[in-house]
C-alpha cells in the first residue's frame, strides 16, 4: 500500500503566511534571543535550532543555543554544534524560540524557569502540538521543522528587500513545486538569508527527518527545497557520511543486545525492541567511561524493516520501572494516537510518549492500543 501525499491545506498556508509578519515584528524587536528544542535530541531538532541561530545571528541578534542533553556524536559535525548550553543563560532573554517541539515540557528539567520570558515563538510540525507559545507556526504537513524554517528565511530576505513575494502564494495557487521566481535578480535576493552554513543546517534537517528520504514525508517540497540548498555546495554525500557512516563500535555491540529483545505482536504486525539501562552501561563500561549520547538513536528503525510489521515500537529504560517509548509506522496506522493514550504525541508515522510501571504490563497495554488502530 502506497501512502497519499497530504500536501499543505490552504489553512494551514494561510496561518503561515499571517503569522511569518508577526514573527518578523517580534524578531526585530528583541535583542538577546534563546533558541532551545526538545530533550534527546535528534537530527531535525538540532539542525533547526542552529538553522535558526545563524539566521538571527546575521540580524546582529545575540544568540544562545540550549539543550539539556549533550549532541549527538554524528550531529557534530554541524555549524556551531559546539556553541549549545546546556543550562540556561544567566542574562534576561527577550525572546524565546522552541523549534521542532510539541510540547513545553519537552525543552526538559526546569522548562518551568523559561515561562515567564514575555514572548515565545513555537515553530514547529508535529501535528500533536500543544500550541504552547505567543505566536505559533505549526505546519503538521510539513516534512520537518527546517521545511518551515526556509519558507520563513525566504519570507523575511522578501521582508527586508520589500519584494512583494510570498513561498506561500504559490502553494494557495497549486504550484507545489514553483515557490521561488524565475527572474534571476529577484531569486537571489529571495534567497539572500540562506547562506551555505544554514543550507548544510536545513539539508540536514530534512534529510533525517525523511528518513534519507525513505518516509512518506519525502515528497515534492522536500525534494525541491534540498534542490535549491544544494545549489550552495554543501556536499550531500559528506552529510550523509558524517549521520549515518560514524556510528560508535559501541552503538552496534548495543544494538546485538537490543535485537535479542525482538518480539512480534498482532499476528506479527507489531514488532519492538527493548533498550535496558544495564545494557548500555555494560557497554560504556567496558569502553572505560567513553560516553557518547544518542547510542539508541534509530534502533526502532529495525523492527520497523522487517516484512510484515506495520507498528514497530522501541522500549528504552530511563530510570527504574520508566520507559520512553518510540513508534514507527510503515504505511497506515496512526501511532500517534497509541503515543497519546500515554499523554505524548508526534506524527502519524512517527510518535513516542513515556510509560511508567512493570514493563510486561507497559506491553501489553501498549499492543491493545496497536491493535485498535491496525
Amino acid at each position: 500500500m502506497i501512502h497519499e501525499i497530504k500536501e499543505y491545506s490552504n489553512m494551514d498556508i494561510i496561518d503561515l503566511k499571517n503569522s511569518t509578519n508577526d514573527i518578523f515584528h517580534v524578531i526585530e524587536a528583541s535583542k538577546k534571543i534563546l533558541i532551545a528544542t526538545h530533550e534527546n535530541p535528534e537530527g531535525d531538532a538540532i539542525s533547526s535550532v542552529i538553522a535558526a541561530a545563524l539566521f538571527l545571528r546575521s540580524l546582529d541578534k545575540k544568540v544562545f543555543l540550549y539543550n539539556k542533553d549533550s549532541i549527538p556524536n554524528n550531529l557534530k559535525f554541524l555549524p556551531w554544534a559546539e556553541k549549545f548550553l546546556n543550562e540556561f543563560p544567566r542574562e534576561p532573554i527577550d525572546l524565546l524560540i522552541v523549534v521542532d517541539c510539541g510540547e513545553f515540557s519537552r525543552i526538559g528539567a526546569n522548562f518551568e524557569q523559561l515561562s515567564g520570558i514575555n514572548r515565545i515563538i513555537n515553530i514547529d510540525h508535529h501535528f500533536t502540538n500543544t500550541r504552547f507559545g505567543h505566536l505559533n507556526l505549526v505546519i503538521p504537513d510539513a516534512s520537518s521543522t527546517g521545511e518551515i524554517l526556509f519558507y520563513l528565511f525566504l519570507s523575511y530576505a522578501a521582508h527586508e528587500n520589500k519584494i512583494p513575494y510570498s513561498p506561500y502564494d504559490s502553494f494557495l495557487n497549486g504550484k507545489l513545486n514553483e515557490p521561488l521566481p524565475c527572474d534571476l535578480d529577484e531569486r537571489n535576493k529571495i534567497l539572500s538569508k540562506i547562506n551555505g552554513e544554514i543550507a548544510l543546517a536545513l539539508y540536514t534537517s530534512i534529510l533525517t527527518d525523511t528518513g534519507s528520504f525513505h518516509y512518506s514525508s519525502a515528497n515534492k517540497r522536500s525534494f525541491y527545497i534540498c534542490s535549491v540548498l544544494n545549489e550552495y555546495d554543501i556536499n550531500p554525500s559528506k552529510i550523509a557520511t558524517e549521520i549515518f557512516e560514524t556510528k560508535p563500535a559501541e552503538m552496534y555491540i548495543l544494538l546485538g543486545k537490543s535485537l535479542g529483545t525482538l518480539e512480534f505482536a498482532a499476528d506479527g504486525k507489531v514488532a519492538s525492541m527493548v533498550g535496558t539501562k544495564k545494557m548500555i552501561n555494560d557497554i560504556l563500561q567496558k569502553a572505560d567511561g567513553y560516553r557518547v549520547n544518542g547510542l539508541y538513536e534509530n534502533f526502532v528503525n529495525y523492527p520497523r524493516s522487517i516484512q510484515g510489521v506495520e507498528i514497530a515500537i522501541f522500549f528504552r529504560e530511563v530510570s527504574f520501572n520508566e520507559y520512553r517509548l518510540n513508534f514507527r509506522s510503515k504505511s497506515y496506522a496512526n501511532v500517534a494516537k497509541v503515543a497519546e493514550r500515554f499523554g505524548g504525541g508526534g506524527h502519524k508515522f512517527a510518535a513516542g510518549c513515556k510509560a511508567g510501571g512493570d514493563l510486561n504490563e507497559i506491553k501489553k497495554e501498549v499492543y491493545k492500543y496497536c491493535e485498535e488502530v491496525l
